[in-house]
């Protein structure tokens, strides 16, 4: 009897999927490949709207790799950056994102710089939600390997291996709460002024370049509150663009 409703929740969901995927696979496919007619036709603004249509279905390395190309072509390098740092959470050892992102600083000198330490190359080694994995599976695995010896065998070498797993998980603990400013992070997409208060009628502090990248603190009406190496204030949050966050743009 159990064998027979687990057949059918089985079913279920193969059904389900193959749904889900019958439906908006054609729909990204077509919208990617109206985009890719559109950027070799140099119908630019055109095919980055083909593909941001096709992020709102099914966000990937590949299509924002795609925008960032786009807009460099559009020569809007803050939106180019913003959308190749987006692919970079994808595939963050992609050989080809990787070069395009310095031919970008290349071709514009007055682009602020990226972090290049050694604990920032190691926690953009793989993406987020790799090391939110690693995270519990250290954990997990620390805690069964204690109760595997407290409970069924008496063999130090599940002692080891939780003392090795809680140790990794300690490392990778503090890696993510050193960087956890880092995942409040956004660009800005076009120069603009930071104020003193959020308000348009707020006097100006100081004027920060598009593509710089800012800690996002705090948000009100339409402002929002950003911290950068240069200067610290409010900004229009149309100008900035988060790149942790759970929407498609």
């Amino acid at each position: 009897m159990k064998k027979k409703y687990l057949h059918i929740i089985l079913t279920l969901l193969f059904m389900g999927t193959s749904m889900v995927h019958a439906i908006d696979l054609p729909t990204v496919q077509m919208y990617i490949q109206e985009g890719n007619k559109c950027f070799g036709e140099k119908n630019l603004a055109l095919a980055a709207d083909y593909y941001e249509k096709a992020l709102q279905y099914a966000p990937s390395a590949h299509v924002y790799f795609n925008l960032g190309n786009t807009y460099a072509s559009l020569k809007r390098p803050g939106y180019a950056l913003f959308y190749f740092l987006k692919a970079k959470q994808y595939c963050p050892r992609w050989t080809e994102l990787n070069q395009t992102i310095q031919l970008l600083y290349q071709s514009y000198p007055t682009l602020p710089t990226l972090r290049s330490t050694w604990h920032h190359n190691l926690i953009q080694a793989i993406t987020l939600n790799t090391w939110i994995v690693l995270l519990d599976v250290c954990f997990w695995t620390s805690i069964f390997s204690i109760i595997i010896y407290a409970c069924f065998t008496r063999r130090k070498i599940y002692v080891q291996i939780s003392c090795f797993c809680g140790a990794l998980f300690l490392c990778i603990g503090i890696l993510l709460y050193v960087h956890e400013n880092d995942f409040h992070t956004g660009v800005l997409i076009d120069e603009n002024p930071i104020r003193f208060a959020p308000t348009e009628s707020s006097p100006v502090r100081q004027s920060i370049p598009e593509g710089t990248l800012c800690e996002i603190s705090d948000q009100r009406d339409r402002f929002t509150y950003i911290k950068t190496e240069l200067a610290e204030g409010w900004i229009l949050s149309e100008k900035i663009r988060p790149l942790y966050a759970s929407s498609s743009s």
